[in-house]
């Protein structure tokens, strides 16, 4: 009976553990680059923080029109500097052989850039150039993205809010602060009851 006992603290004190730190997964937002441009033109700031990643992906349904992304890491003005990034150049499709690989494995139709300072991404604004090559003539247009630290005290203050009106995060964070404050009082309830003596009949 003790063990059990236990063995439910055990299990409580985890789902307390998991359900905050789940609330701020990493995400991936992708961005379609296509014949007119990329979709959408740039990512505004409140979107993305640190360690979410942009997944470019080349949709350009013209044939040999080629996609690649240029980043200005040190943010100098320049898209040639030592530190700076780019991407492959990113093909709307890429042959099989007739086992359903690549037959050149440098061939590539999306990329993945991590926002961190891992990559040499800094928080802030990240100017970068999205260029398309078609035919050997290559053309380039600006983009940028805007990213922020995940200080996850802060709060969004970006669009301001009625004050009586609660908004849905601070629904949801009260919504968490009520389960923890159950879970923690099960949980110490659940404590007291193994270790006071019992009388025994």
């Amino acid at each position: 009976m003790k063990r059990t006992g236990w063995l439910l603290v055990v299990v409580t004190l985890s789902l307390l553990v998991s359900s905050s730190v789940t609330a701020h997964d990493q995400k991936e937002y992708t961005v379609i680059l296509g014949s007119e441009g990329a979709i959408p033109s740039s990512i505004e700031a409140g979107i993305l923080v640190e360690t979410d990643s942009i997944f470019f992906r080349n949709h350009d349904s013209r044939e040999n029109a080629s996609h690649r992304i240029l980043i200005d890491a040190d943010s100098d003005g320049a898209f040639d500097s030592i530190d700076d990034i780019y991407t492959d150049w990113m093909y709307t499709s890429c042959e099989l052989n007739e086992t359903g690989h690549k037959v050149d494995e440098s061939c590539n139709t999306s990329t993945t850039v991590l926002l961190a300072p891992e990559n040499g991404l800094l928080p802030g604004n990240i100017s970068m150039i999205h260029e398309i090559k078609f035919y050997e003539q290559v053309t380039q247009t600006p983009f940028y993205a805007v990213f922020s630290i995940d200080d996850h005290s802060q709060q969004n203050t970006l669009v301001p809010q009625d004050p009586e009106t609660p908004t849905d995060s601070e629904e949801s964070e009260s919504l968490l602060r009520g389960i923890v404050v159950i879970t923690a009082g099960v949980s110490i309830l659940l404590v007291s009851l193994l270790i006071s003596p019992r009388s025994d009949n």
